[in-house]
C-alpha cells in the first residue's frame, strides 16, 4: 500500500492497480477564505495606523519589532489556532530544496537595483509633477550593535511577520480566485500597507516577486528568505553609506547631493553614465538568468504540487458525493473515518475559480479606504496644503 493525503483524506493506493481503490480518512480541510483575508488586512491596517501610540517604547527598533509581532503575527496565529484551521497548508509550512534558497538570495540581490531604478523613476515623476518629494525617513545605525538590532527587527521580524500574513493567510484566502488573481491582490495589498505613496510601485513589485517565489516553491520559508535578504541588504547599505559619509566629512568632502555637476567635464559625465548603465544592464541580465534558473529548479515540485491540488479538490468533491450516497443506503459514516470502499479515481479537471463576492469586498474595504486617505494626506503635503476641510478631516483621523 502507498499512503498519502488527497482532498482531505488519507488515500491508500494498491500497488497492483494505481488508483484502483482508496481508503479515505478525513484530515483538517478548513482554510480561511477571501472574507477572512480582507478582514485581516483591514484589521492590520488599523492596528499599524493607530496602535503605535499604545507602544510606549522610546527605542524605535524595539517599538517597530514589538508592533510587528503584536499587530501582524500574533493575530494571525491566534485566529488559525483558535479557529482550528489547517495551519500547515494555510501558511505553506513546507521546505524546498537548499539550492532554491541559494538562488532566492542572489535573485533578490540582483533584483534590488532593478526595482531601485523603477523607484527612482517614480520619485522623478513625483518631483516633476509637484516640484518636490516627500522627506525619506532615514534609519539611524550609528554602530555595530545597533546594526545587529536593525537586522533582527527589519530583517528577521518583518520577514516572518509580514510573510505569515500576506503569503500565508491572505494569499490562501484569495487562492479560490486562482493563482494569478491571488498573487496580484496579495502583492497590491502588501505594497499599499507600507503606506508610502513614493515607494508604492517598488513595494508592490517586491511583493509580486516574493509571491512568485512562494508559489513556485510552495514554501513560505522561501518567501521569508527573500524578504529577509531584501531588508537586510537595505540595512547594510544604509549602514555602509552612513559610515562612508562620516569619513567624507572628516576629510572635508561634501556629500554627493551637494555636488555641483556643472563643474564636471562633459566627457566624465558621459563615462559615468555609460558605466552605470552597463552596470544596470548587468544586474538585469543576472536577474533574468536567475529567474530562469529558479523556474527550472522548481519546475518539478511546482508541477507535482499543482497536480496534487487538482486531485485534492476533485477527490474531496467525489468523497462528499460518496458520503451522501452511503448515507442514503444506510451505511454509517462518521466525521473521522469512512469505510473502505471501491471508489474509482476521478478524472482531474482544472480548478474552478469563484467570483469576487460583496462580503469579500466589504472585508477589505476599510483598510483600503484608510490607506487611500493616507495617500491623500501625502499628496496634500506634496502640494503644500495645510488647511481646508479635507486637511482638517485627515488631521482629525491622525493621518497627517
Amino acid at each position: 500500500m502507498l499512503n498519502h493525503f488527497l482532498g482531505g483524506y488519507l488515500v491508500e493506493n494498491n500497488i497492483d492497480g494505481p488508483f484502483s481503490s482508496i481508503h479515505a480518512e478525513r484530515k483538517n480541510n478548513k482554510y480561511p477564505g477571501p472574507v477572512i483575508a480582507g478582514i485581516f488586512f483591514s484589521l492590520t491596517t488599523i492596528l499599524l495606523t493607530y496602535g503605535g501610540g499604545l507602544l510606549a517604547f522610546k527605542n524605535g527598533f524595539l517599538r517597530s519589532g514589538v508592533g510587528e509581532v503584536l499587530f501582524i503575527l500574533l493575530p494571525v496565529l491566534i485566529f488559525l489556532i483558535v479557529g482550528k484551521y489547517n495551519i500547515k497548508d494555510t501558511l505553506k509550512l513546507r521546505r524546498t530544496r537548499p539550492i532554491n534558497y541559494l538562488i532566492v538570495v542572489f535573485l533578490m540581490m540582483f533584483g534590488m537595483p532593478v526595482v531601485g531604478v523603477l523607484n527612482a523613476i517614480v520619485l522623478g515623476i513625483i518631483r516633476l509633477v509637484f516640484g518636490k518629494n516627500l522627506p525619506i525617513e532615514q534609519i539611524s545605525i550609528p554602530d555595530v550593535p545597533t546594526l545587529f538590532i536593525a537586522i533582527l527587527v527589519i530583517g528577521i521580524s518583518a520577514a516572518v511577520c509580514e510573510e505569515t500574513l500576506f503569503r500565508g493567510l491572505i494569499s490562501k484566502g484569495y487562492s479560490k480566485f486562482g493563482v494569478v488573481t491571488s498573487l496580484v491582490i496579495t502583492s497590491i495589498l502588501f505594497g499599499i500597507l507600507h503606506r508610502d505613496i513614493q515607494k508604492g510601485v517598488s513595494t508592490i513589485l517586491l511583493g509580486a516577486l516574493i509571491g512568485f517565489i512562494v508559489h513556485r516553491t510552495k514554501s513560505i520559508y522561501a518567501g521569508m528568505v527573500a524578504h529577509f535578504t531584501n531588508n537586510t541588504v537595505a540595512v547594510l547599505l544604509t549602514f555602509g553609506a552612513a559610515k562612508l559619509s562620516e569619513k567624507l566629512d572628516k576629510v572635508g568632502i561634501n556629500q554627493a547631493q551637494s555636488f555641483d555637476f556643472s563643474n564636471i567635464p562633459t566627457a566624465s559625465l558621459v563615462i559615468a553614465i555609460v558605466f552605470y548603465a552597463l552596470m544596470f544592464l548587468g544586474f538585469v541580465a543576472g536577474f533574468v538568468t536567475l529567474i530562469y534558473a529558479f523556474y527550472r529548479s522548481t519546475e518539478k515540485e511546482s508541477r507535482l504540487e499543482t497536480v496534487r491540488m487538482q486531485l485534492q479538490t476533485k477527490v474531496d468533491e467525489d468523497m462528499q458525493v460518496t458520503n451522501n450516497t452511503m448515507a442514503t443506503q444506510g451505511i454509517q459514516v462518521t466525521n473521522n473515518t469512512m469505510a473502505t470502499q471501491e471508489i474509482p479515481m476521478p478524472i482531474v479537471h482544472k480548478d474552478r475559480t469563484n467570483k469576487f463576492s460583496v462580503a469579500a469586498l466589504i472585508g477589505v474595504l476599510p483598510g483600503v479606504i484608510l490607506i487611500f486617505l493616507t495617500f491623500v494626506g501625502q499628496i496634500l503635503e506634496l502640494m503644500n496644503v495645510n488647511s481646508g476641510l479635507l486637511y482638517n478631516v485627515l488631521k482629525a483621523l491622525w493621518l497627517v
